[in-house]
């Protein structure tokens, strides 16, 4: 019955573009002995019983007792290890979610991991931290932090915290530049807690994005797509969008400047650490060229000036993909203004997920 209920919330959940993207999100559903948790690189919207791993939650337990390296990709690999030998019996081809010891931290039965747009308004804001404690003073900040065991150490250490203070059970923590967490024993609280947070995020934000599509050039973008195209790989495939949002950011570099930097780990994954902005058409080649050369990657997003955004995949999936998570960052941009404006992610931690081989394994197996 469990493992029916947490595939019904991952659909529900992993359905809408409002609170999963790609691959992005996972759940997980417990009992006293086990946790089954979201494989690392299925999907939210359609995942069966088979996409959970059954883990032993006494091994997990262990994991906290264990002494590991100070030398932090060393001490990943080595809670990794361990972590995947926690798997029970015939889920050795399985890989669980790198946030599995965090689902288990939480004492309720079901548990969901999303990146609402709205939500990420607010953890990639400056002002993030005080006007959550203002809208959910029963809700747990977590600040910037490297994913995987570091983030599940602080994140075990603040909820002991706030359980000991309260007296409460833990079930609303939200990540800076991340996303949220949800806890809860049925179905129905989950859905009547999710159905709160938003709620009160609706009534919060006070600025919408301008997502009207608009008409424009079709020859011209059609010639900038064949230029990007000589210069991608094969089969590459180049979606284009304008709206009322892409527009303004494709007015000038100072206006798009506000996404130079990335806002969360899906949008490296999915898009890369930096998109390209290109002041003249006609140097578009030059200038996809020389990113390459500079960064080490072909640009993933391309905003042409007075055009709008180009985004390039390894196929039609691919690119579709790109676009949905870059538009979500163009969203979160928006949304930050009623939280005290952007907060991009820091740029130390944007090289961590830009090098760190689990987001690297996820994105691949998502865009299969």
């Amino acid at each position: 019955m469990g493992l029916e209920i947490i595939e019904n919330i991952s659909h529900k959940y992993g359905a809408n573009p409002s609170y999963v993207l790609a691959g992005g999100g996972n759940t997980s559903y417990k009992n006293d002995e086990n946790l089954y948790i979201k494989g690392s690189g299925t999907q939210l919207a359609t995942i069966t019983a088979d996409g959970f791993v059954k883990m032993s939650r006494e091994k997990l337990a262990r994991i906290w007792k264990n002494t590991y390296s100070k030398e932090q990709s060393k001490r990943e690999a080595e809670v990794l290890a361990d972590m995947m030998g926690a798997k029970c019996e015939g889920e050795e081809n399985k890989r669980p979610s790198v946030e599995t010891l965090l689902h288990d931290l939480f004492t309720q039965t079901y548990v969901l991991h999303v990146h609402p747009t709205k939500v990420n308004g607010l953890t990639c804001s400056l002002g993030g931290k005080d006007i959550m404690e203002e809208m959910f003073p029963e809700a747990i900040w977590i600040e910037e932090t490297e994913p995987g065991y570091t983030l599940a150490k602080k994140c075990r250490e603040r909820i002991n915290e706030y359980e000991e203070k309260t007296g409460k059970k833990a079930n609303l923590l939200f990540l800076q530049n991340h996303g949220v967490f949800f806890a809860a024993n049925s179905e129905e609280e989950m859905d009547s807690l999710v159905s709160y947070v938003m709620g009160k995020f609706d009534e919060k934000i006070t600025t919408l994005p301008s997502l009207n599509e608009l008409t424009y050039d079709e020859s011209k973008v059609l010639s900038i797509i064949d230029a990007i195209k000589a210069v991608s790989d094969d089969g590459a495939f180049v979606k284009f969008t304008l709206n009322g949002e892409i527009a303004r950011l494709a007015e000038s570099s100072q206006n798009f400047e506000i996404l130079m930097r990335p806002m969360s780990p899906d949008h490296i994954v999915y898009c890369k650490a930096l998109p390209l902005f290109v002041e003249n058409a006609e140097d578009i080649t030059t200038n996809i060229t020389d990113f390459e050369k500079t960064n080490g990657y072909k640009a993933k997003i391309i905003f042409v000036k007075g055009v709008g955004m180009f985004a390039v995949g390894i196929n039609e999936k691919n690119a579709n993909v790109v676009s949905d998570v870059w538009l979500d960052a163009v969203k979160i941009s928006v949304y930050a203004n009623s939280f005290g404006g952007l907060r991009p992610m820091a740029p130390d931690m944007v090289d961590f997920i830009a090098n760190w081989e689990v987001e690297s394994y996820r994105s691949k197996v998502a865009l299969k």
